[in-house]
C-alpha cells in the first residue's frame, strides 16, 4: 500500500490549487503545472461544495472542495481557507482530507477540527493541515456527512489563534460525485 504522505498531498494540492483558481463554469480549465498541462473539470456544485476531476500526466485526481465561509481574526480574510476531500486511485488514496490555510502554520502544536461534539487532531506542514492519525479519515468523513458545520482551529506560525468555519451543506452529494468520477 502506498503511504499517504502529507508531502505527496501537498504537491498534488499545489496542482489542484492552480486548477481551482482557474476553474469556472462546467468547462475544463487549464493551469500550468510543471512542464505539462493539467485539466480540471467541474463535475457538480451543491451547497458550498464543488466536485472536480483532473488529470496530470497519467495521475487522475478527483476531489470535493469548499472554501471557508468565515475566518478569524479579521486580518486574515484576504486569504481563503480551503477544505479538500480527494482521491488518487493510482496511488491507492481514497477520500483523503486536507486543508489549505494559505498562511504559515505553527508545526509543533496540535491543531483541531471540530464537527458538533467530535474533535479531530490535525498536524501542519507549512500552509497545509492533515489528520494527525490518517486512520481516522473514515470516521471524520462520516462526521462531516452528518454534521452542519466544521470549525478548524489552528495556530499561525506567529502564535496567533485562528478559526475557519465551513458549511457542510452539499458535502455528501459532492463527495459521492467525486468518488464516482475516480472509480
Amino acid at each position: 500500500m502506498i503511504s499517504r504522505s502529507p508531502f505527496t498531498a501537498i504537491r498534488l494540492s499545489c496542482v489542484v490549487l492552480g486548477l481551482v483558481a482557474s476553474a469556472g463554469g462546467a468547462q475544463a480549465q487549464r493551469a500550468s503545472a510543471g512542464a505539462t498541462q493539467a485539466q480540471a473539470l467541474l463535475l457538480e456544485t451543491a451547497g458550498k461544495w464543488q466536485a472536480f476531476s483532473a488529470q496530470q500526466d497519467r495521475v487522475k485526481i478527483c476531489y470535493a472542495l469548499s472554501r471557508a465561509e468565515t475566518r478569524s481574526p479579521a486580518n486574515l480574510r484576504d486569504v481563503e481557507g480551503l477544505l479538500f476531500i480527494s482521491s488518487r486511485p493510482a496511488q491507492g488514496v481514497r477520500n483523503e482530507i486536507s486543508l489549505v490555510m494559505n498562511f504559515d502554520l505553527k508545526e509543533d502544536v496540535e491543531h483541531q477540527a471540530v464537527i458538533g461534539e467530535e474533535k479531530f487532531a490535525l498536524i501542519a506542514k507549512n500552509r497545509h493541515m492533515f489528520l494527525k492519525n490518517p486512520a481516522e479519515e473514515p470516521r471524520m468523513l462520516d462526521s462531516l456527512r452528518k454534521g452542519a458545520t466544521l470549525d478548524v482551529r489552528a495556530t499561525s506560525a506567529r502564535g496567533n489563534p485562528t478559526s475557519d468555519k465551513y458549511s457542510l451543506a452539499g458535502l455528501t452529494q459532492v463527495v459521492k460525485r467525486a468518488e464516482d468520477a475516480c472509480k
